[in-house]
């Protein structure tokens, strides 16, 4: 099967709440997707241009008072039937790469200390997400009558905080046994 390219569905799925800029377009994934999904500032243009000529959005000239000329994009009804598409299309694989896993996998090679600190680095990255992820999800709790979406952007909320808590409970197991493993000579 041909690869997808989700970064078209999820710049569809941007447009279908709302038109936005490029710029714009960025900010909204650096809070939102870019929590599951990885979309580079470098793929939203080009994706764009392929979406216009497609003609499953237009681009507009928005009006701006100084600085370079800034587009609006907007989806269009075949935008819409396009991301409806896909939605309804089984999800082909997760993918989960875990760069710490094989370096630890690997890691009796150098001394406990070395493997502990990247552990601790692991626990103290994620604190910070998984807090966010709860004061999101309280936020859409509170809102959640007001729209359909906001369920389902608690759903997908619902399930960073649980992905970062395994991450935590992992870390915090990971550095118990390391402290419990039986003392041997440590490599150098």
């Amino acid at each position: 099967m041909a690869q997808v390219n989700t970064t078209r569905y999820i710049i569809l799925g941007l447009l279908s709440h709302e038109s936005m800029s490029g710029y714009d377009m960025k900010k909204h994934i650096e809070v939102s997707v870019s929590h599951f999904w990885n979309v580079g500032y470098s793929q939203i243009y080009p994706t764009l241009a392929e979406l216009e000529k497609d003609a499953l959005i237009i681009k507009q000239s928005a009006d701006v008072s100084k600085g370079p000329r800034r587009y609006i994009y907007a989806i269009t009804e075949a935008g819409r039937q396009s991301l409806a598409d896909w939605l309804r299309l089984p999800e082909e694989k997760e993918h989960t790469r875990y760069e710490i896993l094989v370096k630890l996998f690997f890691g009796a090679g150098l001394p406990t200390q070395n493997n502990r600190q990247r552990i601790e680095a692991f626990r103290q990255r994620y604190q910070q997400p998984r807090a966010m992820m709860a004061q999101f999800g309280e936020e859409l709790l509170r809102v959640a009558e007001q729209s359909p979406d906001h369920l389902n952007y608690y759903i997908t909320v619902l399930f960073g905080e649980y992905v970062y808590d395994a991450y935590l409970r992992w870390a915090d197991e990971a550095l118990r046994l390391l402290d419990c493993a039986k003392s041997e000579p440590e490599k150098e």
